[in-house]
């Protein structure tokens, strides 16, 4: 039996996709999409996360 997916899963699985297609990211060039994808997924952890 699996566990549904949380939202912070969700939000990871697309940080992770989008860094995997982007050439930009790719490349190690700053991604304006990275960085919104990235506070998303931060701010689906949890302020308890942020600091651990």
């Amino acid at each position: 039996m699996t566990t549904p997916p949380t939202a912070a899963d969700s939000a990871y699985r697309t940080l992770i996709g989008h860094t995997y297609a982007c050439a930009a990211c790719r490349a190690g060039v700053a991604c304006p999409t990275n960085v919104r994808l990235a506070r998303a997924w931060r701010a689906a952890r949890g302020p308890w996360k942020a600091h651990h």
